[in-house]
């Protein structure tokens, strides 16, 4: 494992207030002469440091070094900041010397929450008289940038221990037919043995001896599909040194008995697939290429996907949770798919050519990805053998999720409307229907659809693209703008937020306009759909 590394700061550095503004009007740039903290308390658009863009939001934080040119002209008119600047000295020498560079980090932007206590700290420095409380005054600015440091010593470190964990997560693959414990894997990572366990679970969803076991039991089915070896043999290549054990954690797991499971994966049923073709499929499948936007369905199952499109899977939540997924690229790749051996391929489009050419690998069903989130999990918990599953996950999330839009009735209006965006194929602008984060947001005490939004709904249609000018025909009470990662569809999302459009939108200059990575969140899978009874919440009340 690697060596932890973390953040420092230069203990040889003294430093020293010099002035606050609170900046609410137009102005076009700032030519900094000291180091400067700029802490926004409102405001939506684009600052530049140095010819590179920011978004801007509220709560955000940007750490500039001396003589660096700052552009605000691109920011709406309602923006509010606080701008702090201070000078840093060296104090290696006999006599101090100005330190220009940066203090801890190169990083600029930052973003910290609860940014509450930072915004009472700035007030308060902001509202001291300097010549009545210059040592408090200095004490506030120590506080302030500690709260800089301590953000990213924490950033660092948790990403030195993730990656840590991480690593052993490969070593668990790699070795799991041989004995581990956590205090092994703790200890490979190098870090305590309660932390190891926390950031393993945060990672994967399971706990470190839960997820071996689970493991164990994955590739003591795949030789189960594959051999006739004794029990007592299967289970002592994968690590179990009883055979007892074994076969009681497999029916636990997996509800039968290992040769009952083996008897019944080699059984045929028949289904009928969203394009109308007849299919036998195996009874119980377990070698499964899933491709489609709706992989996290499968998540729900206890069945293990092996193939699917790695780059998109690699962007999501539950990257984690299939870490040795294979990957038979976008589009379907036949080469790679047919080297994985599936028993059964599920894929979510219609191309018919594309269905002829996967079936001849295995038995192929195509699924509508636009359906609704119940409409998907009953129907693969019935093509997986595993309908009760999917009718108790489908009972617990409906009962989530009804407690918490009715938590947030204080933050939404009834009969709110929705709206959600998205720049794609560079600067094409698309209004959301049936897929992606809008299935997450319209409910009975939720949002509800914009009317034009409504129609797409009520057309089966995940998407359409609109002119920008035809914007405001779309816009709802509240407006989700999903970031992608692609750069000209960014800079067509930065140029939309600056533009009189935007400004002019009531979602906008009411601070209802929401911006959302879309390489996380526009998903409306099972998987991503848990995670947005977590995540909506702190959105819409943080940005309030």
């Amino acid at each position: 494992m690697e060596d932890n590394k973390s953040a420092s700061i230069n203990n040889d550095l003294l430093f020293h207030f010099e002035n606050i503004d609170c900046i609410s009007q137009s102005y076009p740039f700032i030519l900094t002469s000291h180091h400067t903290l700029i802490l926004f308390t409102n405001g939506c658009g684009t600052l530049t440091i140095d010819d590179i863009p920011y978004l801007v939001t509220k709560g955000k934080i940007f750490l500039v070094q001396p003589q660096t040119m700052i552009d605000i002209s691109d920011i709406n008119n309602g923006y509010c900041f606080y701008k702090i600047a201070f000078s840093a000295f060296q104090l290696k020498h006999k006599h101090p010397s100005p330190h220009l560079g940066s203090i801890f980090s190169d990083e600029v932007e930052y973003t910290i929450y609860p940014y509450t206590r930072l915004i009472r700290l700035t007030e308060d420095l902001y509202n001291i008289n300097p010549k009545l409380d210059f040592l408090k005054q200095q004490g506030l600015l120590y506080e302030l940038l500690n709260l800089l440091f301590e953000h990213q010593l924490h950033k660092n470190y948790q990403m030195t221990m993730t990656k840590a964990v991480e690593e052993t997560i490969d070593y668990i693959h790699n070795y799991f037919q041989q004995p581990l414990t956590v205090k092994k894997l703790a200890e490979l990572a190098r870090i305590a043995q309660w932390q190891y366990s926390t950031i393993f679970q945060t990672l994967t969803g399971k706990k470190p001896l839960d997820y071996i076991t689970d493991l164990r039991l994955t590739n003591a089915k795949e030789l189960l599909l594959q051999t006739n070896e004794p029990l007592k043999d299967i289970a002592q290549q994968v690590g179990f040194d009883d055979e007892y054990y074994f076969n009681r954690r497999f029916r636990q797991v997996f509800g039968i008995p290992p040769k009952q499971f083996a008897r019944q994966s080699k059984q045929k049923t028949v289904v009928k697939d969203w394009t109308g073709h007849e299919v036998a499929i195996p009874r119980s499948p377990h070698r499964v290429i899933y491709h489609g936007e709706t992989f996290g369905d499968m998540l729900i199952f206890d069945v293990q996907p092996i193939g699917g499109d790695k780059n998109s899977i690699s962007k999501s939540f539950y990257k984690n949770h299939v870490p040795y997924i294979q990957d038979v690229a976008f589009p379907i790749n036949l080469e790679k798919s047919s080297k994985l051996n599936p028993d059964l391929i599920i894929i979510t489009n219609s191309d018919e050519q594309q269905y002829q050419e996967l079936s001849s690998i295995a038995p192929t069903i195509t699924l509508n990805s636009w359906d609704s989130l119940e409409e998907r999990v009953l129907l693969l918990g019935r093509w997986l053998s595993q309908q009760q599953r999917a009718e108790d996950w489908l009972e617990h999330f409906k009962t989530q999720e009804k407690t918490m839009w009715q938590q947030l009735q204080t933050v939404v209006e009834p009969g709110e409307s929705a709206s959600v965006l998205t720049f794609d194929h560079g600067k094409r602008l698309f209004i959301m229907g049936c897929t992606g984060l809008s299935t997450a947001l319209f409910h009975p005490d939720g949002f509800q659809p914009h009317p034009q939004v409504k129609k797409l709904l009520q057309a089966g249609e995940g998407y359409r693209e609109i002119p920008i000018d035809h914007l405001p025909q779309y816009a709802g009470d509240r407006i989700f703008m999903l970031l992608s990662d692609k750069p000209e569809s960014q800079m067509a999302t930065i140029e939309l937020i600056n533009s009189d459009i935007w400004k002019g939108l009531p979602a906008v200059q009411t601070n209802h306009a929401y911006l959302v990575d879309a390489t996380k969140w526009n998903y409306g899978d099972a998987f991503t759909r848990e995670k947005l009874l977590g995540a909506l919440p702190k959105l819409l009340v943080t940005a309030r």
